[in-house]
């Protein structure tokens, strides 16, 4: 939560992109923004509008990663501590504005857009996320059982650029 505004928000620890673009706004602009090799072997169903098969590999120094999910067309929303399904995914994927440690160590904001998402919800087969278990934030025991696990097969998003410093 913005202190300031009241806004929801969230907290961006840096970004892997597998684009020699990210060099304007890792220099420039001192974004947290990092290459990687990023891969992914998924097969979306689109009778059901679910993946028979979703798994992505990062090849990074910074943030190695690995994830592979399965989906059922009768899965369902499981949201705890939310009264409904509807305020936990407004909550969950709707913040529009974020904060982050700019490469100079400096703090910085940026806003996104994005239209409505329609994610379904997905069950964790096995995660490896390095960057967080390098940073002691989620351990690989703790990966493993994430609050949720929501796909969103295509989505269009706009970054508000430049970020600004706080």
């Amino acid at each position: 939560m913005d202190t300031t505004t009241g806004e929801r928000c969230v907290w961006f620890l840096g970004t892997t992109l597998d684009s020699w673009t990210i060099m304007v706004p890792r220099n420039v602009w001192k974004l947290a923004w990092h290459r990687g090799k990023i891969s992914f072997n998924c097969h979306f169903d689109p009778i059901s509008k679910c993946y028979q098969h979703y798994e992505m590999h990062t090849q990074s120094d910074w943030a190695p990663a690995q994830v592979q999910l399965s989906q059922q067309p009768d899965q369902k929303f499981h949201f705890q501590g939310f009264p409904d399904s509807e305020t936990a995914l407004v909550y969950l994927t709707h913040p529009l504005a974020g904060f982050f440690y700019r490469r100079n160590g400096k703090l910085g904001t940026y806003r996104v857009w994005h239209d409505r998402l329609d994610v379904k919800p997905a069950k964790l087969e096995s995660a490896q996320f390095g960057l967080l278990s390098r940073m002691n934030l989620v351990n690989q025991d703790e990966q493993q059982h994430p609050y949720s696990v929501l796909l969103q097969p295509i989505n269009e998003y706009t970054i508000y650029l430049p970020p600004t410093a706080l």
